[in-house]
């Protein structure tokens, strides 16, 4: 989260303003902090386009601005929180600040179920991957399933059994995990013959992320550039709405 603030120290000094505008100085400075917040998403998406993988139009969409109040900055966040799956705050953290991966849920999930040891991390192959680099959700939740490491919610279990209606799914058999010619991975069997392909191999040390997209740097750069400018063009909106 950016904040954008505006204290005294950054307003024209005091015995310069006239009355009007000491008046209208509160109302100032949540006006242009407020402006100032807007422009830095709006300069914010080109950058992440350009310099995040394949970004969705979910990451695109997730960068909020929350207006200045009195006393309280303007803020300039992505989404914390989402219906389902993972918020973008929580998944953009390494192209912001870089650093080792954390395990994520499908990754907990496996080695809750022993299936995947607690150093190891699951890295997706390129067939299973969609125009995003990602594993869909459903593709993973078939997995999950199959493998028998679902989660139980509200009563209902996730995870194949021995009913005529899983067999149909048929993830059971599809998805397995074993070492297969030296390659620890989860693997599918294909349709026909004996013939198996890694869906995600268990790699035994984390990913790491460089940063690629320096959130705050970019955020102040902007405030510098267009803080005189607001401010300016905020005062000139109180005196002229001013009664």
């Amino acid at each position: 989260m950016f904040k954008v603030g505006f204290g005294l120290d950054s307003a024209p000094l005091l015995w310069e303003l006239d009355d009007i505008e000491q008046r209208q100085l509160p109302y100032v400075q949540m006006l242009a902090a407020t402006r100032l917040a807007q422009r830095v998403k709006k300069g914010m998406l080109p950058v992440m386009k350009a310099r995040l993988d394949r970004p969705t139009p979910t990451t695109m969409n997730s960068l909020f601005v929350k207006m200045a109040r009195k006393g309280k900055p303007a803020e300039v966040y992505f989404k914390d929180s989402w219906a389902s799956g993972v918020p973008a705050d929580a998944y953009l953290q390494q192209a912001v600040s870089g650093g080792l991966r954390p395990h994520k849920r499908f990754e907990k999930a496996l080695i809750a179920r022993g299936i995947m040891q607690a150093t190891e991390y699951a890295v997706p192959t390129a067939p299973f991957m969609n125009q995003y680099g990602n594993v869909s959700r459903g593709t993973m939740t078939k997995i999950l399933s199959g493998l028998g490491a679902a989660e139980t919610r509200s009563g209902y279990q996730a995870n194949a059994s021995g009913s005529a209606r899983s067999k149909r799914k048929g993830n059971a058999h599809r998805f397995f995990s074993s070492e297969v010619d030296g390659t620890r991975a989860v693997w599918e069997r294909k349709t026909k013959g004996d013939e198996v392909r890694p869906v995600f191999v268990f790699s035994a040390s984390a990913p790491r992320y460089r940063t690629i997209f320096p959130f705050f740097k970019i955020a102040e750069n902007i405030v510098k550039a267009h803080h005189s400018a607001e401010v300016a063009q905020a005062f000139a909106d109180a005196r002229a709405t001013a009664r």
